[in-house]
């Protein structure tokens, strides 16, 4: 039995990320999809600047962005399940990559599969990469599906 820690967002590449953990996986493995809520959709100073009239905590109610997450997460378990028993479900929030890294220790991880979305080395600087963040700390092996 394996146990895989998937990362999942939303995007093109975490899709096919999906697509490859459906292909590979067994029936006795243990999934984990993981989705993180960057903590600074609401809570950023940065944010608060560029929206400062506005009361985010009337119009974002506490939590929603996590269970929008977890319908969607949701949504993938239903695809999974006919090929793997066990399938759990994890919303963090926080940087993605640091959630990425502490659920694949808190799970005991055998391998983590990200998707890569290809900003180039400019984007890369820019903005950092969460798939070459999490391979560069991983403990376990990492699965970068292109």
């Amino acid at each position: 039995m394996k146990k895989m820690l998937v990362a999942y967002d939303g995007s093109d590449a975490s899709k096919k990320a999906i697509e490859m953990v459906i292909k590979c996986a067994n029936k006795e493995d243990e999934i984990t999809l993981l989705t993180v809520v960057p903590a600074e959709l609401f809570e950023s100073s940065f944010t608060k600047m560029l929206l400062p009239t506005i009361d985010l905590s009337s119009v974002v109610k506490s939590g929603s962005f996590k269970d929008k997450a977890r319908d969607s997460l949701a949504k993938i378990v239903r695809e999974i399940e006919n090929n793997v028993d066990n399938v759990n479900i994890a919303v963090e929030s926080g940087d993605p990559a640091d959630e990425i890294l502490i659920t694949a220790k808190k799970t005991n991880a055998d391998i983590i599969i990200v998707g890569y979305k290809g900003y180039g080395k400019e984007g890369r600087f820019l903005l950092g990469s969460v798939t070459d963040k999490v391979v560069r700390h991983a403990t376990v092996s990492v699965m970068v599906v292109r």
